[in-house]
This record gives C-alpha cells, sequence and structure tokens, in this order.
C-alpha cells in the first residue's frame, strides 16, 4: 500500500512539475537570451503579430544604408575630382603667365623656358586627367574603369600634328595656325589622345557623367568628364582647349621668333586661355553645387535610416528591465519547483495522513 500511495503521489503529480519545470527552464533560457543581446527574438517568427512589421522595415533600412554608401562614394569622387581640378587650374594659371611673359619678352631663352614648361605641364596634365577614387577614374564618366587619357599627351600624334602645323607659322598666318590646332584638338577620333568612351564632343561627353541612385527613384549626376564642356549649354571643351594650348606652347621652338605672325600667335593663345581659365571655374562651381546637394542627400538619408532603426527597435528591441524581473520571477518558480520534487521523493503514506 505504502508503495502504491508513494509511486501514484511522485509519478503522477511530479511527472507534472517536471514538465512545469522544463517549460520554466526554457522560458528562463529565452528570458537571458533576450538580456544578454536586448532583443526579443533572434528570428522574426519569435515576434508575434509585430513581425509582419519587422518585416517590411529591415529591407527599408538596408536600401536606405545602399543609398548612404552610394552617396558617400560620390562624395568621395566628387572631393578627388575637385582636388585634381585645382591642380589642372594651376597648370592653366602657369600658361596664362607664360604666355604674358611671350607677349612682353620674345627671346630665345623665354621661348625655350615656355616651350619646356608647357611639355612639362603636358605630362601633368595627364597624369591628373587618370586620377582614380579606389578603382574608378574620376574623369571618365560612366565608363570609369577606363582611364580617359590613352597616351602622354606630350608624344601623342595630336601633339605631332600640331607641331607640325606650328612649324608652319610665317608662311602661314597666325590665325591659320590657331585654326588648324583647335580643329586638330577638337577631333572626337579615338586616340586623340583619348579613350574612345570620352572621345565625342564637349555636349555629349557632358551628358555622360557618372550616374548614382540616392534616393527612391531618384538618380543624380555627378562628377565630370574629361572632354566635356564647361556647362550645359557650352559648345567647348575647356581641358581640349588647354591641352591644345600647352602643345601649341610647347611646340614653339619649331617656329621661328621673328615670324610677323608670332605676336598675334601668342595673343590668340592668351585669348583662348580667358575662355579655358573661365570654363574651368563654371566646372568646379558645377561640381561644388554637386557636392552640396550630395551633403543635403545624405543628411536626409541619416535622418531616415534613424528614423526606421527607432521603429524597427520599438519592434524588435527588449524591454531590459521587464526582462530583468522576469527573470528573478522565473527563477524564484524554479528554484520552489526544484524544492518540492526534493521533498515528494521522501514521501510516504504518513505523508498523506
Amino acid at each position: 500500500m505504502t508503495g502504491t500511495i508513494s509511486s501514484f503521489g511522485f509519478g503522477g503529480i511530479s511527472s507534472q512539475l517536471l514538465l512545469g519545470v522544463q517549460n520554466l527552464s526554457q522560458s528562463q533560457s529565452s528570458l537571458q537570451l533576450e538580456a544578454s543581446t536586448g532583443v526579443l527574438s533572434s528570428s522574426y517568427a519569435g515576434l508575434g503579430a509585430s513581425r509582419t512589421q519587422a518585416l517590411a522595415l529591415q529591407p527599408a533600412i538596408t536600401q536606405v544604408s545602399a543609398w548612404t554608401s552610394n552617396v558617400t562614394n560620390a562624395q568621395n569622387t566628387l572631393t578627388t575630382t575637385q582636388t585634381a581640378l585645382s591642380q589642372i587650374s594651376t597648370i592653366a594659371s602657369d600658361l596664362t603667365s607664360s604666355l604674358s611673359t611671350l607677349g612682353s619678352t620674345l627671346t630665345y631663352s623665354t621661348v625655350t623656358t615656355a616651350a619646356t614648361a608647357a611639355q612639362s605641364a603636358l605630362t601633368s596634365l595627364g597624369n591628373l586627367l587618370n586620377t582614380k577614387q579606389g578603382d574608378s577614374y574620376v574623369f571618365a564618366g560612366q565608363q570609369n574603369t577606363t582611364a580617359p587619357v590613352s597616351t602622354d599627351l606630350g608624344t601623342s600624334d595630336l601633339a605631332t600634328q600640331i607641331e607640325q602645323a606650328v612649324s608652319q607659322l610665317g608662311s602661314t598666318s597666325a590665325d591659320d595656325v590657331l585654326s588648324t590646332t583647335e580643329d586638330l584638338a577638337s577631333n572626337t577620333a579615338a586616340g586623340q589622345p583619348f579613350s574612345a568612351a570620352v572621345s565625342t564632343s564637349p555636349d555629349q561627353a557632358y551628358q555622360q557623367k557618372m550616374q548614382v541612385v540616392v534616393g527612391q527613384s531618384e538618380t543624380v549626376s555627378v562628377g565630370m568628364v574629361a572632354t566635356q564642356s564647361a556647362t550645359s549649354t557650352s559648345t567647348t571643351s575647356p581641358i581640349r582647349d588647354l591641352m591644345r594650348n600647352l602643345m601649341v606652347v610647347a611646340s614653339l621652338g619649331s617656329s621661328s621668333t621673328s615670324a610677323s605672325d608670332y605676336s598675334s600667335l601668342i595673343s590668340g593663345l592668351q585669348s583662348s586661355m580667358e575662355t579655358v581659365t573661365s570654363g574651368l571655374g563654371d566646372m568646379s562651381g558645377i561640381l561644388g553645387v554637386q557636392q552640396n546637394s550630395l551633403t543635403t542627400q545624405a543628411s536626409m538619408l541619416s535622418q531616415m535610416s534613424s528614423a526606421l532603426t527607432t521603429q524597427l527597435g520599438q519592434v524588435k528591441d527588449a524591454d531590459l528591465a521587464q526582462v530583468s524581473t522576469q527573470v528573478t520571477d522565473t527563477n524564484n518558480q524554479l528554484q520552489a519547483s526544484y524544492s518540492l520534487i526534493a521533498d515528494m521523493k521522501g514521501m510516504t503514506l504518513a505523508s498523506y495522513l
């Protein structure tokens, strides 16, 4: 009889207690995980009715993050482009100074010095136009994996053709030389001396700027192309003109400094440099507008990301104060259950009487 009662007491009621202990242990583990991770559940299924909202918010946050990354990369590219463009403007300024010296002091020494400086500047210009940000060429536009300048400017076919044209000064008028060299520099055939991707007209090159997705159905054009016009309405390329002017000055040694049209040639180059300087300034201004626009976009995306993250947190984040209380209550219940089970193991018939 004693064994029967003990079996009934411990086998029936204790089994229920053990099941309860198992459930409490699982609850304890879940609560401890919440306390350590700070989230209600590691899976969407564990969020209950809130999982639908969480499933909608997470992709939105990921998308905003991708747009933010695009904006950041574009800003870095623009910073690099501005720096290179500033150095190109310095080359233009130096050439303007050389032309001023040539216009006032025409000697073998000044011509040689100007030609040597122009030759060196051509190499620098080519290197600057092939500037990279990461793996992308900043002056290549949409085809940014291909270097915009395909050869050394100072030794290119174009430089040779311009030198031949300048050597005719004296037998050919300065106006003709200027016109011929301008036509040569404006040639859009690949290898003159740009890559096929950017060997296009100034207005077409202007349309080939890099496209960046910065929002829902929102794409903006950023950066600049080596051969583009200064503005959407301009028909000339400041960089092509600068390149041509440098090549002409680098070729001055091939002409006679006593040629009657020499001063006219210098005067024509000075007039061209005024347009070049103005165009480069316009380009820098356009880049500045793009930078300001992207800064505004980055701020908006940051606010959007913060708002979405806050919403997701309200759905997924655990109330740590409440979780702490629940952990304590669960531990107390477990302790009580363990004590009761231990007591029931020693119960006999006398314990029921």
